[in-house]
Parts: structure tokens; sequence; C-alpha cells
């Protein structure tokens, strides 16, 4: 089943966000020309050579400051590639917000007698114009030569006549044997894969199963929209309304591209820190687990990712190998028979979780966020998304190694409905309510729950 429905999905799947990066690459590229270039233009008029000593030192400040200022003003985004106006707009703003923060600095360490003041001024005035200048073929290119291909737009049909949308490339469900099933997290998987190279989804579906492809759409963290065809008619001027206007926005995604680039250089230098640090202590357990028991270091389970996508997480084997349970059906107990010596103080004080590092460097994973759950773990007698259909929706984002449910209590087993719908309740805030610095917060909050109660 997995293999006909990943054969039929390689065949739409595609590159637009590689073409997107080269060209955010190319725009800064061209800034950072722009600039250095103004700089010591303006020094050489000045002094008739690069400026010596302190003079030209505050340049490698400036242009380094300006591509923050301009990462965090999204002058690097789609929205900024696509339209010549706002990209102007926001590099001006970038380089004035850049020079002040450069002039207040100054102004604050008493430097302004190390820095040439017609160097200053001359340089800014001269990269204005400039950036203004390289912003032209840039857009052209984008507008003309790559034209459909930098936003890359899916229209997915399920049970409905089919419709050709220009711009799109289409998916009929019904032809590849993929039906939306919300009980089955291989089909969502195999969806899930299906659009997860697309910038735009658009569904066009039978009225009783929007309600199913706009949960599946959020919880893909992807932006969505259903076709609604009957809006047509009770728009007025419905004769110059094409079919993609009749649609509703269902999903705009948890994290946009700027704050996933934080969060990813977040995870990848704490991460590199942590399995630097820790390697003689990951060398002393692997050891003991080969000692204490026959069987692998590292157990791999499959659990649900980012956009409901299966993947493997790491784990160090804290079970006997011949009782490893894949599927995560039984959790573990405080009499477990299961788990060996080495097994119970490793889980005792979580240290078995910490081979999710690797996950979080190959990029299935983060440091926070919801925990990945195995697909057969249930709350009580029933399985998580049979308590409450939400649960999908906490895979709109990667999955963490701590979030904030487990710093609020929630870890452990899942006896009763209520373990999982409370995990839930915070899983969901953590998304509603992302910032770096509350993962920063988390990840300092964890350090007081690692060893808790529920760990056995």
């Amino acid at each position: 089943m997995m293999t006909r429905k990943d054969a039929a999905v390689a065949n739409f799947r595609g590159g637009g966000s590689q073409v997107r990066i080269g060209v955010y690459a190319l725009q800064l590229l061209l800034d950072l020309l722009v600039l250095s270039g103004s700089f010591l233009l303006a020094s050489l008029i000045r002094f008739g050579e690069q400026s010596p000593g302190d003079s030209w030192d505050w340049v490698l400040v400036l242009i380094p400051l300006y591509v923050v200022v301009g990462f965090y003003g999204r002058l690097y985004t789609l929205d900024s590639m696509k339209s010549l106006r706002k990209s102007t707009q926001r590099a001006i703003f970038a380089l004035m917000s850049t020079m002040a923060i450069i002039l207040f600095a100054f102004f604050v360490i008493k430097y302004t007698d190390n820095v040439s003041r017609t160097m200053f001024f001359l340089g800014g005035a001269m990269s204005f114009p400039l950036l203004m200048l390289v912003r032209i073929p840039v857009f052209l290119f984008v507008d003309r030569v790559i034209g459909d291909r930098f936003v890359r737009k899916l229209f997915i049909v399920d049970g409905v006549g089919l419709r050709q949308m220009a711009g799109y490339e289409v998916v009929d469900c019904t032809e590849l044997g993929l039906k939306l099933d919300l009980n089955d997290p291989v089909i969502l998987h195999a969806l899930s894969m299906t659009i997860m190279e697309y910038d735009r989804v658009l569904v066009d579906c039978r009225i009783d199963h929007r309600e199913q492809w706009s949960l599946f759409l959020q919880a893909a963290g992807c932006i969505g929209n259903l076709l609604i065809p009957e809006l047509q008619s009770v728009v007025s001027d419905h004769s110059k309304l094409d079919l993609e206007a009749a649609s509703i926005r269902v999903s705009t995604g948890p994290l946009d591209l700027r704050s996933r680039m934080v969060k990813r250089v977040f995870d990848l230098t704490i991460s590199c820190l942590l399995c630097f640090a820790l390697a003689p202590l990951f060398i002393v357990i692997a050891i003991a687990i080969k000692i204490d028991s026959k069987g692998p270091v590292l157990f791999k389970q499959l659990r649900m990712g980012r956009g409901n996508r299966l993947f493997y997480v790491f784990k160090f084997r804290s079970m006997r190998n011949e009782a490893t349970d894949m599927n995560g059906v039984q959790s573990a107990s405080r009499d477990d028979h299961r788990i060996t010596r080495v097994g119970r103080i490793i889980r005792a004080t979580s240290v078995d979780e910490l081979p999710q590092l690797f996950n979080v460097l190959r990029g299935e994973m983060s440091l926070v966020g919801p925990r990945p759950h195995a697909l057969g773990s249930k709350a009580g007698n029933d399985l998580f998304w049979h308590v409450d259909v939400r649960y999908w929706l906490r895979h709109s984002t990667k999955p963490g190694i701590t979030g904030l449910a487990q710093v609020r209590g929630f870890r452990g087993a899942t006896d009763t409905h209520r373990d999982l719908t409370e995990r839930l309740r915070y899983d969901l805030e953590y998304l509603r309510n992302w910032s770096i610095l509350r993962d920063i917060g988390i990840l300092l909050a964890t350090a007081g729950v690692v060893v808790h109660k529920k760990a056995y």
C-alpha cells in the first residue's frame, strides 16, 4: 500500500522552494555588493583609498546588521520578490533603520570622532538608489522567466468532476487511489507527501468532505484553500470572478519562512553543542546497554511528524530486544518486566531521549515542539485521534524533544482521556503563541522535569 502511493506521489513532487531560496540568495548577494561597493567608493572619494583603521571597521558591522534588519522586515520573502514596490520600500526602510541604529550606537559609545561623516552619509546616499535599481532585474526575472515555477500551486480534486485551473498542477485523488481518511495515518502520510513541495494547495471536494479536508490542510501546516463553487452565485460581478476566487482559506501554516529559519538555526546550534558535550555520556550509555542485554544500542520507532508525515525516532534501547513494542500499543508501566536494569535508570532520568538530537540534526524534529507519538498510542483504551480529532493539528509543525505540555507536567503514560486532552491543549497553545524566546524558556524549564513521577 505504501509503495503504490509513494510511487504515485513521486510524480508530483518538485523544487519550488529551492527556486525561491535561490532568488532570495541572489537578491541578498546583490544587496551586499551594493552596500560594500557604495561605502568603498565613498571611502575612495574621501580618502583616495580604502579608509584606514576604525574609519572602515564600522562598515563591517553595518552590512550584516542590514541583513538582520531586512530579514526581520520581510525583505527576502515571497511577497517582496513578486512586488517591486514592496521590495523597494522594505529595502529603503532596512537601510534607514540600520543607519539609525549605527548612529545611535556611535552616540552611546562616543565613537563619532573615529568615523568619517562624509564617508558615512555619502555611502548611504549612493546605496539608496542602487538598492532600488538592483531590484528591477530580480523582479523581471521572477515575473517573466520563472513565472508559475516561483510559486508552486497544487489543485486536488476529490470525488467531483475534474476541472483545469490555470497555473495549478492537478492531482485527481480517485485516479491515484488516494482517499482522505483521518483514521488512517498511512493515508495522511501519503497525502502530506503529495503536497509538501507546494506553496499553495486548493481542494475541490464534496460538501460532506470539506470539514475533513479543512482539518487535513491545517494539520499539514500549508497555505490551503477549499473551493466553494456556489460562492460564484452570490458575488455581484461574478463575470469577472475566476474559479479560484470562489474559495476560502482554511490554513496558513503555524510558522512563516522567517520563523522556521530562526527556529532551525537555533536547533542546529544547540544540538551540535549538546552532541559534542554529551559524546562521552553517549559512549558510556552505549557500553552499559550492550553489557546489560542483547540487542542494538538504539531503538527506532515509526512516529508521526510534521504535516502528519511518518519518520523513525531514535532512542536508547531501554527494553529487552525481544519484548520491544514497535507500534507503542502497550505503554510502559511502573513494574514493566520488559524494561532492563540500565533501561530503568535512563528512563527515570529521560536520558533515553537524547538520541533524538540526531533527529533534530536530520531535520525531522525540533528541540521544542509537540512530542511525537507512536502510531498505536492510546489514551485509556482509545487511539489518540479517536479521543479528539484535533489531535492531527498538533503535527502542523515539527515534533520536539520537549514541549510546553511536558514542562506543564503532562508527560509519561496516558492512562485516561484527560492525559491526552490536556497535552493537546498545551500543544495547540504552543502553536498559536510560538516565539524563539518561548522555546528558550521551555528548554530551561525542562531541566526541572527531567525526573518525574511518570518516568518508568
